[in-house]
């Protein structure tokens, strides 16, 4: 098998002597991993798959999705993961509304028999084949090299893409604290169907590091990954942070650095985590972004309260006369998937316009105020209250709805809603059992307050921030 890389992001696909992926039963090579998605790429180009088509995985945060992914970019096809936690009803409507054609998945008992319009692809039988490609020529930096989707304003998910030069330009950028170096080693503690969790994988490839892949990501499991593969590289959402420092897990001496982001990350955590030997950096960013902007170290904390840190080099931020924070850096999306006029809206002049609101100090450390207008992220997901609040005044009991955040130490933020209900009978339990049904569980409001009216403005819309404050 002969790769023709045109950057670092392939250079070590001949490797038998450098480990690629370590579970808790065995490791890959480097040569191995690629092989096998050369492989997987031959059966999927007999399947249909070509060059351009945008293919979604609703794939678990394993190995096959790391091999999947590779196969894909051999045949110059864009990968598009799936947020695993979905119901089969909120993949249908992603799969439908985005016109795809195909869907790879690991799940053995997925539905798609409703989906008459894809073809659906099964990895237990891709892998039955083993015949393969001679050569590749990988696609430039300048082609597209995955799809992430994001919650929108309107409910429909948007799909942030980003070329393979974005990527590598985030990884390249952020590298100025991670410090890598080949034999490092990574857990893959965030979900791949993220961008922080892709780009572990990223990461990895571009600098030969080892992918530590947990059993799941449970904290137990986190644990066990920690104490036995002793990654040097970690990146954790803040509930992650404060469940494994809850359980008493000790960080391994070969411990480098532990990104920490989001969402809000309380600066105790940051300190406690620090006494801990946790060896934190807070981080700001986005899936526009490709991953973080900016960090933190604990000393900076101390002296810049609440701040996200400086933002590296080839990043540059605006601040707006209504405090939004605009981005430009060479690690910025190239589009939204299908969207013209939310990429026209988000991108203009050269700046992503992040909807988030904050300002810059003297000393040039970033500070956020509000995230991202109404969107709520929750233990590292992001949460459209409007979708929520649809699904909700959808029940016949309930009359109206406002949903919003709560601040939360361990999970960031919380989902709360406040209500108007139409049956006295009905409880806080019983919205939840049915909700199960109708939404992924990190979207169901963990908090219900009823109520007997909610605040609109003149023009009938709800005062979402005065609603906030009232609870």
């Amino acid at each position: 098998m002969t790769i023709k890389a045109v950057n670092n992001f392939f250079s070590f696909s001949d490797r038998k002597d450098l480990k690629s992926i370590i579970t808790s039963d065995t490791s890959i090579s480097y040569f191995n991993l690629f092989d096998t998605a050369n492989q997987l790429a031959f059966n999927l180009s007999k399947n249909g798959i070509k060059k351009s088509d945008y293919v979604p995985l609703l794939i678990a945060d394993n190995l096959s999705f790391i091999e999947t992914t590779i196969a894909l970019w051999f045949l110059g096809s864009v990968p598009v993961p799936i947020n695993t936690k979905m119901l089969d009803e909120e993949i249908f409507s992603i799969i439908e509304d985005y016109n795809f054609k195909y869907l790879i998945t690991d799940k053995e008992f997925f539905n798609g028999s409703i989906l008459k319009s894809i073809k659906i692809i099964s990895i237990a039988e891709l892998k039955l084949e083993t015949q393969s490609f001679e050569n590749f020529n990988f696609p430039s930096t300048k082609n597209e090299a995955v799809v992430i989707f994001t919650s929108g304003s309107t409910g429909r998910p948007r799909g942030v893409v980003h070329t393979f030069s974005s990527l590598i330009n985030s990884i390249e950028n952020g590298n100025e604290i991670l410090d890598h170096k080949e034999n490092d080693r990574w857990l893959a503690s965030l979900p791949f169907y993220h961008i922080g969790g892709f780009q572990i994988v990223c990461r990895s490839l571009h600098y030969g590091c080892s992918i530590i892949i947990p059993e799941s990501q449970q904290t137990n499991h986190l644990a066990d990954a920690i104490e036995m593969n002793k990654p040097t590289h970690l990146s954790l959402v803040s509930a992650q942070l404060e469940r494994l420092m809850h359980q008493k897990v000790k960080p391994n001496e070969s411990l480098e650095v532990s990104l920490i982001g989001g969402g809000f990350i309380d600066d105790e955590l940051v300190f406690e985590a620090e006494n801990l030997g946790w060896k934190p950096f807070r981080v700001y960013g986005s899936s526009e972004t490709a991953s973080f902007i900016s960090a933190i170290s604990p000393d900076e904390i101390r002296l810049k309260p609440h701040s996200v840190g400086k933002t590296f080099n080839h990043v540059e931020i605006n601040i707006t006369d209504e405090s939004e924070i605009l981005i430009k850096s060479n690690s910025l999306l190239n589009k939204y998937l299908d969207n013209e006029k939310e990429t026209l809206l988000r991108l203009r002049n050269g700046f992503y316009h992040s909807g988030d609101l904050g300002f810059i100090d003297d000393g040039g450390y970033l500070f956020i105020e509000a995230r991202r207008n109404d969107l709520i992220v929750t233990g590292g997901e992001n949460v459209n209250p409007i979708e929520v609040e649809k699904v909700l005044t959808e029940l016949p009991f309930i009359k109206e709805a406002c949903v919003f955040s709560k601040q939360s130490k361990t999970w960031g933020q919380e989902v709360a809603a406040a209500i108007i209900i139409s049956d006295s009978t009905i409880n806080d339990k019983a919205i939840k059992e049915i909700l199960k049904q109708k939404l992924a569980g990190y979207k169901i409001p963990k908090k219900f307050f009823f109520v007997d009216e909610l605040p609109r403005t003149l023009l009938g819309k709800l005062e979402r921030e005065k609603i906030r404050k009232m609870f």
